[in-house]
């Protein structure tokens, strides 16, 4: 393993590792929340390039990409500092012993041994790497997916744009979520072709806030990066997906986005069954979602919302689509802006 500390003419500058054997981070296994909320300055983890052994969690996605990762959550941690990434870079190795990714299933809590912590470009890792013999057990499997979180836009603003084309977060505030699965409400893409990669995109709320998403891990992507359902212009009643940072400081980058992993996290209002268009083949959805629970007739947001407990999969994304005023439940203002949506209003 190496790390790209900067560039010169250009050219990466890369630094190895020392060689040699790695002291244990801690004698006890650490859990997510410790090795996530344990920071130098409320950004990056003090356990950056020690080994640990890790309690595990459950897997809430798989990113295969060049450089095949698991997402995990300790649903103990719903708040905050309660997600992490682990790269396999044993993936490919010819010993399937050696390898993570393809032994652990979506809903497994898995717990690793000798696995190194890694802050890398922002983001917070756990390295599998075969020199340093790490280990996973699958503690459990067929385990109900935390649901994700909702937060609002400013929970994780966008970048603000400095001289020189550069852009920088005003603060980490929204670290605390970082590998988290989260959604917000209301929100419509004002820009794209942003970022480090050009293929960020804004959204921006009713209020005027934005955040910074990005589809690459998006199973349903096009050819370009962009899912087709991302246009300028596009209003979602719902969009979720992990949040990632992405922190080169000396290259004028430092933001955090919302990184969409399929087409449902992408909830287009009224389009039921996800086909980027709301029409009367969406009715049986909008009739399941309605006859689930809701607030209770008071006023305010259900939190989590009330169809979570249908116990569907995914059961965020069954039913925001149709949660047309955005408080928790499906009612009968959601069947009216059904009806306005129909009808072009």
């Amino acid at each position: 393993m190496f790390r790209i500390v900067g560039t010169i003419w250009g050219a990466a500058l890369v630094v190895m590792p020392p060689v040699g054997p790695k002291t244990k981070a801690s004698a006890q296994p650490l859990t997510i929340f410790e090795i996530q909320s344990n920071t130098i300055d409320g950004d990056a983890s003090r356990l950056d390039y020690q080994l640990v052994d890790f309690t595990g969690g459950i897997c809430v996605a798989k990113f295969a990409g060049s450089r095949p990762r698991l997402i995990l959550q300790d649903p103990a941690f719903p708040d905050g500092w309660g997600g992490i990434q682990v790269k396999d870079w044993a993936a490919f190795d010819p010993d399937p012993t050696k390898r993570l990714y393809e032994h652990v299933s979506i809903g497994d809590w898995v717990a690793l041994t000798n696995v190194l912590v890694e802050e890398f470009r922002g983001t917070t890792f756990l390295q599998w790497q075969k020199p340093n013999s790490p280990s996973f057990t699958i503690v459990s499997r067929n385990n109900s997916i935390p649901p994700p979180k909702r937060v609002s836009v400013d929970d994780i603003a966008a970048p603000v744009g400095r001289a020189g084309d550069d852009w920088y977060v005003e603060d980490h505030s929204a670290e605390r979520y970082e590998s988290m699965r989260l959604y917000v409400t209301d929100v419509t893409v004002t820009e794209w072709d942003l970022g480090k990669a050009v293929d960020n995109y804004n959204l921006r709320s009713a209020d005027q806030a934005s955040c910074w998403a990005a589809d690459y891990m998006n199973a349903d992507a096009g050819v370009l990066g962009y899912h087709p359902f991302v246009t300028v212009a596009r209003h979602f009643c719902a969009v979720g997906g992990v949040l990632e940072q992405y922190a080169v400081p000396s290259d004028g980058w430092d933001y955090y986005q919302l990184i969409t992993l399929g087409t449902i996290d992408l909830a287009i209002c009224g389009d039921g069954d996800s086909d980027g268009a709301a029409d009367l083949l969406d009715l049986p959805r909008l009739h399941s979602c309605g006859t689930g629970p809701g607030c209770g007739g008071g006023p305010g947001v259900c939190d989590p919302p009330a169809w979570t407990r249908l116990g569907l999969d995914w059961p965020h994304q069954y039913c925001l689509m149709m949660d047309f005023d955005c408080d928790g439940d499906i009612d009968v203002k959601d069947y009216s802006g059904f009806q306005l949506t129909l009808s072009g209003g």
